[in-house]
C-alpha cells in the first residue's frame, strides 16, 4: 500500500486514532515480503526447476489481495455539507 491513495483509504476505513498502527502493520508486511520473497522464490525455482510455480504463487497472492479488498464494506456517503469547506 505504498501509493498515497492507499493511505487515504486506510484513514477512511480505520480512522485517525490508529493510523500509526495501520502504517506500521502495512510497512512490516511489505518489508517482510520484500525480504523473504526472493528467498522463497529461489527455493521454489531450485526445488521445481521451473518458474511456473512462481507464477501460480504470484497469481494466488494477487487473488487473495483482491478478496481482501472486496471484503471491506463500502464507505458510507458523507453529507454534501460536510464536504464543502468554504
Amino acid at each position: 500500500m505504498k501509493p498515497s491513495y492507499g493511505w487515504v483509504l486506510a484513514r477512511e476505513y480505520f480512522g485517525q486514532r490508529i493510523m500509526g498502527t495501520v502504517f506500521g502493520a502495512a510497512t512490516m508486511v511489505s518489508s517482510l515480503g520484500m525480504a523473504f520473497g526472493p528467498l522463497a522464490g529461489g527455493w521454489v525455482f531450485d526445488t521445481f526447476d521451473a518458474y511456473s510455480w512462481l507464477y501460480i504463487g504470484s497469481m494466488s497472492v494477487a487473488l487473495g489481495a483482491v478478496a481482501v479488498a472486496l471484503a471491506f464494506p463500502p464507505l458510507p456517503l458523507r453529507a454534501r455539507d460536510a464536504l464543502q469547506t468554504a
